[in-house]
């Protein structure tokens, strides 16, 4: 190869150099990009924003139910949920302050949609809806906070997953223990 093929090459390679950089620029997803300013890596971003969205969605259920059940018993665990979740979002928010990352500050659709369903139910029909929802809920944030006790590689986010499956498993028992009772 000659000197100036070589030089041609070199000169091509280095003008179209900005254009693959932009491409690649333009594929990275949020996460990547939070990554690679320090903040959470992928996964453990992941487990931030599903732990975010799964407390404002017990939130959001929890005060429907404190205000529209008809059982004593739901109203009472629909507040307990606004109680600890609400704690457990704030705790969350200011991790996520604190790694630099934006909390998501809607529930996931999954939750949206589930919350529209129970927002058409009345008197007892709400009260079965809304454990039924409590049970499956927890069950799967049981499972998120068990993976990301268990993987997360960010201690702080690691710690606070922990802390929170004892209380997640007790919720989780209490609305199964109401389901029964509302048969």
């Amino acid at each position: 190869m000659s000197k100036l093929s070589l030089a041609a090459i070199t000169a091509l390679a280095l003008a179209l150099a900005p254009q693959a950089f932009a491409q690649d620029s333009k594929k990275d997803t949020s996460a990547g990009k939070e990554a690679k300013k320090g903040k959470l890596a992928g996964q453990d971003l992941k487990f931030m924003r599903e732990m975010t969205q799964a407390n404002l969605a017990e939130v959001q259920a929890g005060k429907m139910a404190a205000s529209k059940a008809s059982s004593g018993e739901v109203k009472k665990y629909g507040q307990h949920m606004v109680d600890d979740h609400g704690k457990a979002l704030s705790e969350a928010r200011s991790l996520a302050k604190a790694k630099g990352v934006q909390a998501p500050s809607q529930p996931a659709k999954k939750h949206q949609a589930a919350m529209k369903k129970l927002e058409k139910e009345k008197g007892e029909g709400f009260d079965k809806a809304f454990m039924q929802q409590m049970v499956k809920d927890h069950e799967e944030a049981l499972k998120l906070h068990e993976d990301a006790a268990k993987n997360a590689k960010d201690p702080q986010l690691k710690a606070a997953a922990e802390k929170s499956v004892p209380v997640i498993e007790k919720h989780l028992e209490e609305a199964k223990s109401i389901v029964s009772s509302l048969k």
